[in-house]
């Protein structure tokens, strides 16, 4: 296996240069958003011109081995439209520490993202992402598409980068980078878009390459029709594979009615007929009413697909909205949409350019001859064809599409060549519950390159890699570490399809009695809010509860502490009070709740749960009596 390997030149080089030592020719400066070294090359606008008046400015952020590198990774991040740079310490603190210590790893913003040339439209991103999208209605369809686009393009900060977005020039920003550190060989890590840009990066400067790293794999085959359609096939099969799952767990079952799939197509059919109002409860404590959309409910299940964290959280919100609570689907989707719960407008995201995905995508891909309107019947024709296989998840295939069709700037009528591998060896790496990048397309890609290894999971997320599971941590770990190769072609391991699902909440009528059981389910519901898990944990928040009241989370030195102003996460059972988190250690971990409960029952109650020995404690009074636990029988 070692002669294999230095056969395929996955060894480190003798004498190679870190990526510190090669730095010395580059003009570096702490990163804005991270506490990485940043460098700004200064590149051609249009690398396929000569044209040296006309430059854009291109960052990339370097994390240097810590301990001695092995080699230099060039780390290619999703979307498009993501910001390497925003999100480079997030991805290097879910990696195993061995990492950073001995490799290089160099990150991007690529053309279109980041602070300096981000294309960005947040409003009219927001309006399209809510907007209801429907075959049976196709002139509507075209007309939000259409409309989408031309306010996009009016709100973006530089319109003008919109014809030099494409990948093959982000491509050969990166080569340039290479060639300034000294044209090292390299290790190239995509995810999901990410890994189109790899592959063909790889076919382009086959010299550059050292090892492929391929992660939730989009297949460069494909053209737009056959992507789309290939992915929105796959989630429906997914999402059904969901719904069955909460079926044979137990509280997800009981929660939803015994039936989880027949809940989701009843809702789906109420919102096909018209939208859902919400009463929501904002900041201040106004309440303020809004509308749950099919598109909104269609997006939160596609994007639950994406990790199991994510299936059980829609489908405890899919729970709540059978039994007529419908705020956990509304902030999901707005969540998930970067949508201002308390403005319900779009947002500005420092990590994501709505408008990039478009312009990248909509250059990179043909949406074919002929007018807008001719492009988009098209598309519209094909998803009519489709919704027998995709009755659930149809939105996923057109919407996008549709806006490329009115794009102002099209992708070339030719799909690049399919990705062949070559001398250096290639791991590609997916899941079978991956909705965007399936599983399909990574074995393809497997099929088809040299020297390649596939390394398949069974359930799990999109994006194996860095999620802590020895398989397929462990695997990549020996190649980039120690030039070791897989032991196989390929190699198959398992995690949940849906994990950790949380049951609602004092369901049964006579929980709303019982001080134990409403201490224990303030604790629950306050940590499975929508709206509170996205908080950044650094500043103040107030956040409405479900049926009417406020929390408020302040971070401290010593943790988090709450708030309860009249608190509603269930229909008449008010919680006011304060509570106390601390995070100063396993020792000391643990959440404190000092309650006055109003509702079935009355009463002051103190609550205590300690992380370190997973025990709770409870005090105070209860409609005139004291309170203890109960004893156990």
């Amino acid at each position: 296996m070692r002669a294999l390997a230095l056969a395929l030149g996955l060894a480190a080089p003798a004498g190679a240069q870190s990526l510190y030592e090669a730095s010395s020719a580059l003009d570096l400066h702490p990163c804005e958003l991270s506490a990485l070294s940043c460098t700004t090359l200064t590149l051609p606008l249009d690398h396929r011109a000569n044209d040296p008046s006309r430059t854009i400015d291109i960052t990339f952020a370097l994390s240097f081995a810590n301990v001695e590198s092995r080699g230099i990774l060039f780390y290619v991040v999703g979307g498009p439209g993501a910001s390497g740079l925003a999100s480079a310490e997030g991805y290097l603190s879910s990696f195993d520490r061995e990492l950073t210590d001995y490799m290089d790893i160099v990150f991007v913003d690529q053309r279109g993202t980041g602070p300096d040339h981000g294309l960005a439209c947040p409003a009219a991103q927001g309006r399209f992402d809510a907007a209801d999208f429907s075959i049976r209605d196709p002139q509507a369809a075209k007309a939000a598409a259409h409309a989408y686009v031309a306010d996009c393009t009016a709100e973006m900060d530089r319109p003008g980068l919109l014809p030099f977005v494409a990948s093959d020039q982000a491509i050969r920003d990166t080569e340039a980078f290479r060639q300034k550190i000294g044209a090292p060989k390299v290790w190239l890590y995509g995810e999901s878009y990410g890994t189109q840009f790899v592959q063909a990066y790889a076919t382009a400067f086959p010299q550059a390459v050292r090892g492929v790293i391929l992660d939730g794999v989009v297949d460069l085959s494909l053209d737009a029709p056959g992507f789309y359609a290939g992915f929105t096939t796959a989630a429906e099969g997914i999402l059904a594979r969901t719904l069955a799952a909460c079926a044979e767990i137990a509280s997800c079952a009981r929660d939803t009615g015994g039936d989880p799939a027949a809940l989701y197509d009843r809702l789906a059919a109420r919102l096909d007929r018209e939208a859902i109002p919400v009463a929501l409860t904002l900041s201040d404590g106004r309440t303020e009413k809004r509308r749950l959309t099919r598109g909104l409910f269609e997006a939160s299940a596609f994007f639950a697909l994406y990790a199991p964290e994510g299936r059980a959280e829609f489908l405890r919100a899919l729970a709540a909205a059978g039994r007529d609570n419908f705020v956990p689907l509304l902030q999901l989707g707005y969540a998930n949409m970067f949508i201002d719960p308390e403005t319900g407008l779009g947002m500005e995201d420092p990590g994501w350019f709505g408008a990039a995905f478009y312009a990248i995508t909509c250059t990179d891909y043909d949406s074919g001859p002929g007018t807008p309107d001719e492009r988009a019947d098209r598309i519209l024709s094909r998803a009519t064809a489709l919704a027998p296989e995709a009755p659930r998840l149809l939105r996923a295939y057109f919407p996008e599409q549709l806006a490329c069709a009115y794009w102002p700037h099209q992708g070339p009528p030719t799909r690049p060549a399919p990705y062949a591998g070559g001398d250096w060896p290639t791991l590609v790496l997916n899941g079978d519950a991956d909705p965007i990048t399936p599983v399909a397309m990574a074995q393809d890609v497997l099929d088809r390159a040299a020297n390649a290894f596939g390394i398949f999971m069974q359930g799990g997320p999109h994006v194996i890699w860095g999620r802590g599971h020895a398989c397929p941590d462990g695997i990549v770990r020996a190649a980039l570490m120690d030039g070791i190769l897989p032991s196989a072609r390929e190699q198959h391991c398992r995690e949940d399809l849906v994990q950790d699902y949380t049951p609602l909440t004092l369901t049964d009528p006579a929980q709303l009695g019982d001080p134990l059981a409403i201490a224990q389910a303030v604790d629950t519901e306050l940590y499975q809010s929508i709206a509170f898990s996205v908080w950044d944990g650094v500043h103040p928040v107030s956040i409405g509860c479900d049926h009417g009241g406020l929390f408020t989370a302040l971070p401290t030195d010593r943790g988090t502490d709450y708030d309860f102003r009249a608190c509603s996460f269930w229909p008449g059972l008010a919680v006011t009070g304060t509570g106390v988190e601390s995070n100063l250690g396993e020792a000391d971990d643990r959440i404190t709740l000092a309650l006055t409960i109003a509702g079935d029952g009355r009463g002051e109650i103190r609550y205590t749960y300690r992380l370190a020995d997973e025990a709770w404690s409870i005090s105070g009074s209860w409609n005139g009596q004291p309170v203890h636990l109960p004893r156990l029988p």
